[in-house]
């Protein structure tokens, strides 16, 4: 017996339960940031605990396939730490851990590093990178081999049964509901069960699982029940009002947060509507981070809980799925409809999303002007206004305008840039010098948002048709928040507004999830609903049923046979328009420019002041984003001069190219491309391909 326990202590699957084992005690203190609470973690939830050591050993399994098993054990590892220190980071800038989705989000954090971490942080992160990399490849030729026979039938054998075994483990651990599949709070979960099966579950668990008693007859039944529900009474509806909703990036009411002290009122605007108008708390599907999920569940009146674990549906299904929305129930009213937001158009994928969505045209960053940047370099809320009244008055028919602001984003910063940016606003009372002046920032942020606020309310009470006007938050910001540090004691909730300029409009005070909002304002205005806003008015979270007949109404319309639709799905990606303002080229001509570095920053290609030959390129609606394109690519050393002119050094066209403009964002995707010209000896001529 002695030589068997000695003989195993020696053998692999013993070397693969002590990693296991090691590996998920370190993913658990970098996950929680303290030794101390993965001590406790481990002693209230031994079961638990072990469940995670079981997952991670099943992935060291296979490197008994290598016959270099000591790369093996290490790359897979290595794999593991990779994402318990991604974790352990994430969770330093927002309150929602590391899942699968944000491998997705991979290109689109790239694009704002530079906000979350110093140069000289991502130089070392690049140098770690590297190392690690070198040490791989160097660990893989230095790696001892397993010389004999490696038994691969047997060993594929035992890694399959390990396999069986983990899944049998977790349906015993969620039938004795040690552990759950359905994670309405990530942090929590994480918090619960363990980083390897949280993780694991988010690379897995993804859309919506079909219901058990999903069927054609069940589904005609709900559409029997639905179909009785009319629109409401109210008579707003014939004056058909143009409708704008704003969503306010990580705003909130700070005043809710106990230990702080203000040197006035950061949102005096907000304040006064929430007050005067239609008003309540609203419970977001995320805390200080997950804007696209708040925004598809206020669009659709969908629940993104029953989604998979961190997954944003703008990541997975609808980049090729149409779905019901606002937009695509008010253009069946005859509205044209409009996505806005100033910031990378092609974050969260809404560059291909929002067609799906039912939107006519998409205003991105690449498509907006005179835009400022925050500290931080995030772009500033203040010209939005004037996009939206851009939506609004570039058709004849009644609009439809959803707007995502980006100001109010994180990471704040420790220490103020007074000298180029002003912070009236003075923030006291956390007791820790640092975070006063992250929340000193924050709240002068909100500040900004807020005159934004005001504005554009003055602007739309002038205007010279109806309008209703929803703002909200969507969600609270990336601090420690506890809801113990809360007032209102929820960190889901923020608040939101409905303002009209039409006389008499309802003032009503009511709480809402976030999937309820479009039903509140289709209710209010007197709009025909969607299906899912059907059920919203038909039931409330707690109602009998409520989980079962919604969770069979998203799955019917994003993955199932559509049953509620029995003459055929209507609803097509749209012919969507990037931008109101049409970009295009008047003129060509060769010229010399006076190239400045300091100021012209369209290229890094000239890194000192020089005269450059070239062409001017003439035309109209042009930005920092515009650059001219030609066989099917962009050249990246376009200079932007003003609306009107960029240079191309060196330029050459042939007689009779094609010449475009082409609006390229920080990752090098084109978000639309001109109306091409035909280039003609130097002279140009309107008349298209």
């Amino acid at each position: 017996m002695k030589e068997k326990l000695k003989k195993f202590k020696h053998s692999d699957i013993f070397i693969c339960m002590l990693i296991a084992v090691g590996l998920d005690i370190v993913l658990e203190i970098l996950g929680r940031h303290s030794f101390v609470n993965t001590l406790q973690y481990i002693a209230k939830e031994p079961i638990v605990f072990l469940y995670n050591c079981s997952i991670i050993f099943f992935t060291l399994t296979l490197a008994l396939l290598m016959r270099k098993r000591v790369f093996g054990y290490c790359i897979i590892s290595f794999a593991w730490l990779l994402c318990g220190i991604t974790n352990c980071i994430v969770l330093g800038f927002r309150i929602t851990p590391f899942s699968a989705i944000d491998v997705l989000m991979a290109r689109n954090t790239i694009t704002i590093i530079d906000k979350y971490f110093e140069v000289w942080q991502i130089v070392v992160i690049c140098v770690l990178l590297f190392i690690a990399l070198a040490g791989i490849i160097l660990l893989f030729l230095k790696s001892p081999i397993v010389t004999g026979k490696i038994y691969r039938v047997r060993t594929t054998i035992f890694i399959v049964a390990t396999f069986c075994c983990v899944m049998l483990f977790t349906k015993i651990a969620l039938n004795a509901q040690a552990i759950s599949d359905n994670f309405s709070n990530l942090a929590t979960a994480y918090e619960n069960y363990g980083f390897a099966y949280c993780f694991s579950n988010s690379v897995v668990d993804v859309g919506i699982n079909q219901p058990k008693d999903y069927s054609e007859e069940k589904m005609l039944e709900i559409k029997d029940e639905l179909d009785k529900v009319e629109a409401s009474k109210s008579e707003y509806v014939k004056k058909k009002p143009n409708v704008v909703v704003v969503q306010l990036e990580s705003f909130m009411d700070p005043s809710y947060v106990k230990e702080l002290q203000f040197s006035e009122n950061p949102i005096p605007n907000f304040t006064k509507l929430k007050n005067e108008c239609t008003s309540g708390f609203l419970v977001m599907p995320a805390i200080g981070a997950g804007t696209a999920n708040s925004e598809f569940e206020v669009l659709s009146g969908f629940n993104v809980a029953y989604f998979g674990a961190g997954e944003y549906p703008y990541k997975t299904v609808l980049g090729s799925t149409t779905c019901e929305t606002m937009a695509t129930e008010l253009t069946k009213q005859g509205y044209k409809t409009h996505a806005m937001h100033n910031h990378d158009g092609t974050f969260y994928d809404r560059y291909e999303v929002y067609k799906n969505l039912g939107f006519d045209t998409f205003t991105p960053l690449e498509y907006m002007y005179n835009v400022e940047h925050t500290q931080k370099n995030w772009e500033k809320d203040n010209v939005l206004t004037g996009e939206i009244m851009k939506n609004l008055e570039s058709t004849a028919e009644r609009d439809f305008v959803f707007t995502v602001s980006v100001q109010g984003h994180g990471r704040y910063p420790d220490v103020l840039d007074e000298e180029n940016f002003d912070y009236p606003i003075k923030v006291t009372g956390t007791g820790d010098e640092s975070l006063d002046t992250e929340w000193t920032y924050y709240c002068n942020q909100l500040y900004e948002m807020d005159a934004f606020i005001g504005e554009l309310v003055e602007t739309l009470s002038k205007y010279d048709e109806p309008v209703v006007l929803c703002m909200y938050g969507d969600h609270l910001p990336g601090f420690e928040l506890t809801e113990d540090s809360l007032k209102n004691a929820n960190l889901y909730q923020t608040e939101y507004f409905i303002w009209s300029n039409m006389k008499d409009f309802p003032v009503e005070k009511e709480d809402l999830e976030a999937y309820q909002l479009s039903t509140k304002i289709f209710d209010m205005v007197g709009f025909q609903k969607s299906y899912m806003q059907k059920f919203n008015t038909l039931y409330k979270p707690g109602d009998e049923n409520f989980d079962d007949i919604m969770k069979n109404i998203q799955y019917d319309m994003l993955y199932g046979d559509r049953y509620l639709w029995p003459e055929g799905w209507t609803y097509e990606p749209t012919d969507m328009q990037y931008g109101i303002d049409t970009i295009c080229i008047t003129d060509i001509e060769q010229g010399t420019y006076m190239y400045q570095p300091e100021t012209d920053d369209n290229t890094e290609d000239i890194p000192e002041a020089s005269e450059l030959t070239g062409l001017y390129i003439h035309g109209e609606n042009f930005n920092e984003y515009s650059f001219v394109w030609v066989d099917d690519a962009f050249n990246d050393k376009t200079i932007y001069i003003d609306r009107n002119t960029l240079f191309l050094p060196d330029g050459k066209f042939k007689d009779g190219e094609e010449v475009c403009i082409a609006q390229v964002g920080d990752d090098n995707i084109d978000i639309g491309i001109s109306q091409p010209y035909i280039y003609h000896s130097g002279e140009m001529t309107d008349e298209p391909k």
